[in-house]
């Protein structure tokens, strides 16, 4: 199975990269995976201009304008059978590489007009290349107590809008210290089992 790990951490060694990685080895426990790691802020992903060419007019162009890192992630996206996203709590919601990130992914999506007998578009929904994949989620927070909701929200509403199936997720709290959860064998324990459902689950709404 090929699985990419996308990790909105600038910390290569931090907590988030190392809870991803955990993940990747309870899915290795139980099948041969090719994983592809991807460290967003590593790569040169410029913020999305609203300018909707991608996708408008209906079909749209399917790519986007701007000359940099993303196409090439994205057709890597797309031979790819369930992914890892991970990110550190950073005031309050995902981290800003990895919000870009989300925010680059629309030309993989694709606006299906509902159109009146005028040919005006009335209405319609989005496709998505990665329709069917599954995804594990990976949090790690400072606060000692939960403090993720929206940090979840914004990760499971771009899952649901890629018709992305989420496995389940994992929220370590109290991580202060870049390599705090190294210590945290529950949370270890709970992202092994998180790589063991995205390979054995057929992944839930």
């Amino acid at each position: 199975m090929k699985i990419m790990a996308v990790i909105g951490s600038p910390r290569r060694d931090g907590n988030t990269a190392f809870l991803v990685d955990r993940v990747a080895q309870g899915a290795a426990s139980r099948t041969d995976i090719e994983l592809d790691t991807l460290f967003v802020a590593e790569h040169n992903i410029g913020y999305c201009r609203g300018c909707l060419t991608c996708t408008f007019p209906p079909p749209g162009t399917k790519t986007c304008t701007l000359p940099d890192d993303m196409p090439g992630i994205l057709e890597r996206m797309s031979d790819c059978e369930a992914f890892i996203f991970g990110t550190p709590n950073h005031m309050r919601t995902v981290s800003a590489p990895l919000l870009t990130f989300f925010s680059r992914m629309l030309p993989l999506m694709e606006f299906v007009p509902d159109t009146n007998n005028e040919g005006r578009i009335t209405g319609g929904g989005f496709t998505s290349r990665l329709s069917g994949r599954k995804a594990a989620l990976v949090i790690s927070q400072g606060d000692p107590v939960f403090s993720s909701a929206l940090v979840h929200a914004v990760l499971e509403r771009n899952l649901i809008d890629l018709d992305i199936r989420r496995v389940g997720d994992v929220i370590s709290f109290g991580n202060m210290g870049p390599q705090d959860v190294r210590s945290k064998r529950e949370d270890l324990e709970k992202a092994f089992q998180l790589g063991v459902n995205l390979v054995t689950m057929s992944g839930m709404r």
